[in-house]
């Protein structure tokens, strides 16, 4: 389980395993996954939020899977401690998110 949390004003957790993305059955082979996050924050404590994070393939070669999930973790958590909440989906670059509409 990858987990980030202040102890104050946030939690934040995988929330599965990743998935191919998109997912639909007639995307045919796909290079990118998706990671779903699902945090809470003292600004709101009875709700419980969810964020998508894509990433290529790709970059999962280059450096471990769990280390890249460990960085979306992280920049994930710096996002909550400034903003207080999260958008609903972003992209990895393998240094930055950015968030995306969908």
């Amino acid at each position: 389980m990858i987990s980030r949390s202040d102890g104050k004003t946030f939690h934040l957790l995988l929330a599965d395993r990743l998935t191919p993305y998109p997912n639909e059955c007639n995307s045919g082979e796909t290079q990118k996954l998706s990671a779903c996050f699902w945090y809470s924050h003292d600004s709101d404590p009875q709700t419980t939020c969810s964020t998508v994070v894509v990433l290529p393939v790709t970059s999962a070669i280059r450096i471990s899977l769990f280390r890249q999930i460990e960085s979306i973790a992280d920049l994930l958590a710096s996002e909550l401690l400034r903003d207080g909440r999260l958008g609903g989906m972003y992209e990895f670059s393998g240094e930055r998110l950015t968030e995306v509409s969908y």
